[in-house]
């Protein structure tokens, strides 16, 4: 008679514990978690930068853009900049509404500008994108880079 009772005291106990983890199971599967917002991950480099050969008064900076997110990214504007060789100021700068960048995507951009540099120079060329809609800005997630791009 003893070995019987035992025996539904360990039925007992592997029943609750099921009946404990099916319920766990339940909650868990019917919490409601908040739906994250997708965002488009921006990022340009500089790839080169010129005189206008046929204009003297005009700059070329030649970047390319990315964007790392599963969002198209809209409204975006690329801002490009000529350092003195220090990197303590700027001698130059070109923005431009790049319009939008489509989702996990690359592109060649182009920005002509008025400001001039002298071509004798050593220069430092650096382009990043400065704002955009429903984005973020990778050098922002950065702080080291933060520091470098916004002086």
């Amino acid at each position: 008679m003893v070995k019987e009772n035992h025996t539904y005291q360990i039925i007992s106990v592997i029943l609750l514990v099921v009946v404990i983890a099916f319920v766990g199971l339940y909650f868990t599967k019917t919490t409601d978690c908040p739906e994250v917002e997708e965002k488009a991950l921006l990022d340009a480099q500089i790839f080169d930068w010129a005189e206008n050969l046929d204009n003297p008064n005009e700059m070329f900076f030649d970047y390319w853009i990315y964007n790392y997110g599963n969002v198209e990214a809209k409204n975006v504007q690329v801002r490009c900049d000529l350092w003195n060789e220090e990197g303590t100021s700027i001698v130059a700068t070109a923005r431009e509404n790049y319009g939008n960048l489509a989702s996990l995507s690359a592109d060649f951009g182009e920005i002509i500008t008025e400001d001039k540099a002298n071509s004798y120079s050593l220069y430092i060329p650096l382009c990043y994108v400065e704002s955009c809609d429903n984005c973020e800005i990778l050098y922002k997630k950065i702080p080291d880079l933060v520091k470098s791009f916004e002086g």
